[in-house]
């Protein structure tokens, strides 16, 4: 009796266990990176939620798109890719360059910007202006446009050639779809 009594709690355990891991990254992490360098995808923000995020991190609200957040190692870790679809190509342009000017005229949090990669083509084929790298808040900060998708991965400064280099390789255009369906 003993024994079927424990099989069934282990057997609710490790039910419960497969369904909070399988829910912890939520509906959308296919979509962005399952792995940049040796931290796992640990949670996904989406859509309002993000936007609110993104909006409060700014002080402001900013332009109508949709909003992506990757939290990556743990749920509550430093290592977070935010990932905003705007509705075309040029507003995204328009806003990462508005960005990268706000930055390279002095910034109380990020040190001065570098920037590289201009005129390249990612992995899928999508063009983008350039690759832009700062540093603040004690992260490493990177940011890029592919297409209509402006990328902004924030690492801790050890794991940032491993996870960028991941980064670079990986292709969001899925993200377009994602949208489109929401």
């Amino acid at each position: 009796m003993f024994v079927k009594g424990f099989r069934k709690i282990c057997v609710l355990i490790l039910a419960s266990f497969v369904i909070l891991i399988s829910c912890s990254t939520g509906s959308n992490s296919k979509h962005l990176p399952q792995k940049l360098g040796d931290l796992s995808l640990a949670k996904v923000i989406k859509n309002k939620e993000a936007t609110a995020i993104i909006n409060k991190m700014h002080g402001k609200n900013l332009d109508d798109c949709k909003n992506f957040i990757g939290y990556y190692g743990s749920n509550d870790s430093k290592n977070i890719l935010y990932a905003s679809v705007y509705e075309d190509a040029e507003k995204a342009k328009s806003n990462i360059m508005n960005m990268a000017m706000k930055i390279s005229r002095g910034s109380t949090v990020f040190s001065p910007l570098t920037y590289s990669g201009m005129g390249q083509e990612t992995k899928s084929g999508m063009g983008h202006d350039a690759h832009f790298e700062t540093e603040g808040m004690g992260l490493k900060h990177y940011f890029y446009r592919t297409d209509n998708i402006l990328i902004w991965w924030q690492v801790e400064p050890d794991k940032a050639e491993t996870t960028y280099n991941d980064l670079l390789k990986f292709d969001f255009s899925a993200l377009n779809d994602n949208v489109s369906q929401n």
